[in-house]
């Protein structure tokens, strides 16, 4: 009788939604991209809720003051493979790197 109790509860948790696939390997890592004359780093990684974009310049590092053009980057980081920056990625500076919460899509 207790076996036939469980069932309710199996049949919902094959109901419950999947985490997201992981990013492919291909689809991950760091990409040279030419803005304004200038070449910047943007590193697509994967995350527990998806990816992130981590734009970096060499030289001169990146300042907080920069994020529209690390937006940029980010955006021609994106069209390049054929997809638009995700709309609802929030940025974030920390120690001369732009971080897009989000990625490409």
């Amino acid at each position: 009788m207790q076996r036939l109790a469980l069932l309710p509860v199996l049949a919902l948790a094959a109901c419950a939604p999947s985490a997201p696939a992981p990013m492919p390997l291909a689809a991950s890592g760091p990409t040279e991209v030419m803005v304004q004359g200038a070449a910047f780093m943007a590193d697509l990684q994967p995350t527990q809720g998806g990816a992130q974009i981590l734009v970096s310049r060499e030289a001169p590092v990146l300042a907080m003051d920069e994020g529209l053009l690390a937006k940029a980057v980010a955006v021609q980081f994106c069209v390049a493979r054929a997809q638009s920056l995700d709309p609802r990625a929030l940025a974030v500076f920390s120690g001369g790197v732009w971080v897009f919460d989000g990625g490409c899509q």
